[in-house]
């Protein structure tokens, strides 16, 4: 997609085109992906962002083979064999392709499941219920949850993007990843704490106060 650059680090000017990841790991216990990306009609036209339509642009293949579970299958992957699926958050660009994994259990904090109704949060855009309600079998935790009782796939809140905001690391067998979803854009978001301009908790999360 490509949006202004701004709305990653506050008072910024120009655009910036990135990705829009989904991560697959394949474990004993079953296929988990982390995100499902974009909803494969918006390869056709934006209409689906609604109010946030003008203010992201994205790019797909208009022949649908940029979603998620297009990707998946051309990997060798069948998007119906994936067991779970752990949601970050709930922004369009991270469930709008959960429509082409009906089998899969949603893992995701409980504040953000319940955060996906809130009225205001619809009327902005950044909410979309119909990118979830599929009747997904759900797992909601409140906190740290380590998924498969072993270390290697646990999920870690870092709310502050959104009301339940999490992450996730992966221990594989030579090294160990954190993949952060939205809480962290860029490098310079980091090293330089430059915050996007929007969050539901912006300061106290990042420690940026006494007593965080």
């Amino acid at each position: 997609m490509t949006s202004v650059l701004g709305e990653f680090l506050e008072g910024t000017r120009g655009e910036l085109t990135y990705p829009v990841p989904v991560f697959l790991i394949e474990h004993p216990r079953g296929l988990v992906m982390v995100d499902a990306g974009l909803h494969r009609d918006l390869a056709r036209d934006s209409t689906r962002l609604g109010s946030l339509a003008g203010r992201f642009r994205v790019h797909l293949p208009r022949d649908g083979s940029g979603s998620a579970g297009a990707q998946l299958a051309m990997a060798g992957f069948d998007p119906d064999q994936v067991d779970h699926i752990v949601v970050t958050h709930l922004h369009f660009d991270h469930v709008g392709g959960l429509v082409d994994f009906r089998n899969a259990r949603l893992v995701v904090q409980a504040a953000e499941w319940s955060a996906r109704n809130d009225e205001q949060m619809v009327a902005s855009g950044a909410y979309n219920p119909a990118d979830v309600d599929h009747e997904h079998d759900l797992l909601e935790m409140s906190g740290d949850h380590d998924l498969f009782g072993d270390g290697t796939v646990t999920c870690l809140l870092t709310d502050g993007h959104t009301a339940g905001h999490q992450s996730v690391r992966v221990r594989a067998e030579t090294r160990t990843f954190v993949i952060c979803g939205d809480c962290c854009y860029l490098r310079r978001s980091l090293t330089d704490e430059h915050l996007p301009p929007f969050a539901v908790d912006a300061i106290v999360r990042l420690g940026l106060v006494d007593g965080a």
